[in-house]
């Protein structure tokens, strides 16, 4: 049983329509329905829109379009409609009514609820999904006052490989932000054993700039540093007395601040990949100041490459905004999981994320003394 409504130009066009639907519905029978609902009454299943009728692009946005189509009604003797208000509608019909035309879009209807049916389905069987894989995924970095932190490692392929750490001064004043892509399993190895033991150190030496400590890394690791060995690095000390961010980014490390409106920004990169012939040499940190609600990501090259490149990051940035740090990784795996062929388990290279909400209520937890 399927009702309908009519939103014509008047109400000589609007009582012509209803008559030729009812007389359908006498040939047709249950096919069709039994029922005829006018615009300003109730609200049926299968909307009519006049295109003659003004302002029925506005009126169709403001409709709820679950469990509905709307069509749009065009004369034959008249031009096709602008292609934009077809992309606003469900369909096309031609008036006057054929029996069979009505019968198909019947039938497009029908198809068309349950394709919204399922994919309501499968929307909440994700949703419980998430909230599952959330209760049952570990978290590295939890009780960071004023950050919501949540990161995504795939194991790659080809040697080298990623190295990502956050770790905060004993003052709590100041939290660290490590992201490094090794080309090899030994400078990996390397960088590793640097930074485990030199962790505490590089949290609590506030009076360095992250400069120099890029300089310090480089200079434990130039030994490794092979003829064909290169390393991309992002090292990031975010100051909790004024949210301020000062980083130096070298590399294929791609990182970005999304804003609450869904403007993002790319990081400035002080140099390309660092290598025995091509050292850090650049002095000047960058300096970021973060506000309620930003959110801070952070992507090794695997990542980035494997999802579709920087555009379809920052159409996807902006998409899951009001979603956690965990849906957005999540989704990030899923992208790059997806694109493998049948018998790969594994991605080319190592994909690293680190996603970072500054939390609405931050600046009143920033210490003021």
């Amino acid at each position: 049983m399927i009702s309908w409504s009519v939103f014509a130009k008047d109400s000589e066009t609007e009582a012509k329509w209803v008559t030729e639907i009812r007389n359908f519905q006498k040939i047709a029978g249950t096919a069709l329905g039994n029922k005829v609902h006018y615009s300003t009454g109730e609200i049926g299943e299968i909307w009519l829109i006049d295109v003659r009728r003004k302002g029925w692009q506005q009126w169709l946005d403001t409709q709820d379009r679950v469990g509905r189509s709307y069509l749009l009604v065009v004369d034959e003797n008249e031009l096709l409609p602008d292609v934009r208000d077809l992309g606003l509608v469900d369909d096309l019909l031609v008036a006057p009514f054929r029996l069979v035309e009505l019968l198909s879009k019947c039938k497009a209807h029908f198809a068309r609820v349950e394709v919204q049916s399922t994919q309501q389905e499968l929307d909440l069987a994700n949703e419980v999904l998430e909230r599952i894989l959330s209760a049952k995924t570990p978290r590295r970095f939890i009780g960071m006052k004023g950050l919501k932190v949540n990161s995504k490692h795939l194991t790659g392929l080809k040697p080298g490989g990623d190295y990502f750490d956050l770790f905060e001064s004993d003052k709590k004043d100041y939290v660290n932000i490590l992201l490094a892509d090794s080309s090899s399993y030994g400078l990996s190895s390397v960088l590793l054993g640097m930074i485990l033991s030199n962790s505490a150190k590089i949290a609590n030496e506030n009076q360095l700039r992250t400069s120099e400590w890029i300089q310090k890394i480089y200079s434990d690791l130039k030994t490794a540093l092979g003829e064909k060995e290169s390393l991309s690095l992002f090292f990031g000390r975010l100051n909790r007395k004024d949210f301020t961010l000062h980083y130096q980014l070298y590399g294929s490390i791609e990182a970005f601040r999304v804003s609450q409106d869904g403007k993002c920004d790319s990081f400035l990169k002080q140099g390309s990949k660092i290598t025995s012939a091509q050292p850090p040499v650049h002095h000047e940190e960058s300096v970021l100041v973060l506000n309620p609600k930003d959110r801070l990501v952070l992507l090794s090259d695997g990542f980035v490459g494997g999802v579709g490149g920087e555009s379809f990051l920052r159409q996807m940035f902006r998409n899951q905004m009001d979603k956690d740090p965990f849906t957005m990784v999540n989704e990030l795996s899923f992208r790059i999981k997806s694109k493998l062929v049948d018998g790969e388990t594994f991605p080319g290279e190592d994909c690293s994320a680190i996603v970072i909400d500054i939390e609405n209520r931050v600046l009143r937890l920033a210490p003021t003394g």
